[in-house]
């Protein structure tokens, strides 16, 4: 079976390149890799991560963290480029993942194909990223789900999906944290330009998109850290609009703080020794919702691009206000047990093995609506997930 993945970003690739690699162990796949989005101004990286056997194709445009005119363009680019790539390399079955803007327009792309459509994370929340209207988006128009909660895979079928086409797989961007290699501090630290990692915070953050003011949550979390000295790591933000902006403000910051060291992505292994020796994550990242509960990582975060989203309770939320978040980041607790709803760090084999389950054609693209109270399990646990109390408030 020819397999076509979409990566649109940096944040993708930790996602993606554990299924990568088990899908290419498959004999019977070929897999093929669109880049695009942020990928088209620099592939280089990422097409290291794919396996020896896999094609990548670099196709599209890069929304580039720009207003929304330029994004609506970009898409339409993408869109384009997706249906010409699908018609040439007819695809049995694409996966798509997630719900940013250069996503969507590659399912659009697709659509018209009758390309049989596998989702990776839908059935999430986040209220306050636009993000949230795209990933509902894709997942209507898809045919196969992997949900990586069983909260998100009942979503899916209150949306409509029939059950027999939703699988609980976890997250697989864990998967690359608990195949990474551990750094000791020393090492960690040389590898990241910094002296000292005694009380290191990670700061990862992006517009606000879904807000009045996008940027204020960027304000605020670079107000709070200068507030509170300390070593600090902080990763780029995405390609959202507000992007470009929201780095100029981060590269002021950077500019004034000699204890402040900058990396526009980690990679799964730096990021995952990130997770281990930081004393805190500040932001507004998915990542401090998803992954960072795997390390028992303690989380700020700030705003409300994650609301809605299943957390653990490493998790603290605050809303954009520098005081507010200052506050938080004086009374930060200890490492707290690791405890993560999203998987248990194998998930690439169960998304590799559900986009290529066997279905008779005609019953995989005919769609109906279904109605049915449908329950999920975990395979990691056997057993339905809760959502949490806040046990971690202010």
């Amino acid at each position: 079976m020819r397999i076509l993945s979409v990566s649109s970003g940096r944040a993708d690739v930790g996602i993606l390149a554990p299924v990568w690699r088990a899908l290419a162990a498959r004999a019977d796949v070929d897999l093929h890799v669109m880049f695009t989005g942020a990928h088209v101004s620099d592939d280089n990286a990422v097409r290291a991560a794919l396996p020896p056997s896999a094609t990548g194709h670099t196709e599209g445009a890069d929304i580039a963290g720009g207003d929304g005119p330029a994004a609506a363009a970009a898409m339409a680019r993408i869109a384009d480029a997706a249906g010409r790539l699908g018609a040439r390399l007819q695809p049995g079955r694409a996966l798509l993942m997630g719900d940013r803007l250069d996503m969507l327009p590659v399912a659009m792309g697709l659509v018209p194909l009758n390309v049989p459509l596998v989702h990776l994370h839908g059935g999430e929340l986040t209220y306050g990223a636009s993000d949230e209207r795209a990933r509902h988006a894709i997942t209507k128009l898809s045919h196969l789900h992997c949900a990586s909660t069983v909260e998100a895979a009942g979503r899916i079928a209150r949306m409509g999906e029939e059950a027999w086409r939703i699988r609980v797989t976890g997250a697989p961007g864990l998967d690359s944290l608990v195949e990474a290699p551990a750094m000791d501090r020393a090492a960690f630290a040389r590898a990241i330009g910094l002296e000292s990692i005694d009380g290191l915070r990670l700061v990862t953050v992006h517009p606000e998109t879904n807000a009045a003011d996008p940027l204020a949550t960027v304000d605020a979390v670079l107000a709070a850290l200068e507030a509170t000295p300390g070593p600090s790591l902080v990763t780029a933000p995405n390609a959202d609009p507000g992007g470009a902006e929201a780095r100029t403000r981060i590269d002021a910051f950077l500019a004034r703080h000699g204890r402040a060291a900058f990396r526009d992505t980690l990679g799964a292994s730096l990021y995952a020794n990130a997770l281990r020796h930081a004393a805190v994550m500040v932001g507004n990242s998915s990542s401090g919702v998803i992954e960072a509960g795997l390390f028992g990582l303690p989380v700020v975060n700030v705003g409300k691009r994650q609301d809605g989203r299943q957390r653990g309770a490493n998790v603290r939320d605050c809303p954009a206000d520098a005081g507010a978040v200052e506050r938080l980041l004086r009374t930060v607790p200890e490492r707290m047990a690791p405890s993560c709803p999203y998987g248990d760090g194998h998930a690439a084999p169960r998304v590799a093995e559900a986009v290529t389950e066997a279905h008779e054609a005609r019953r995989l693209l005919y769609k109906c609506f279904a109605a049915d109270d449908a329950r999920f399990t975990a395979p990691w646990n056997g057993a339905p997930a809760q959502r949490r109390e806040r046990a971690w408030t202010a």
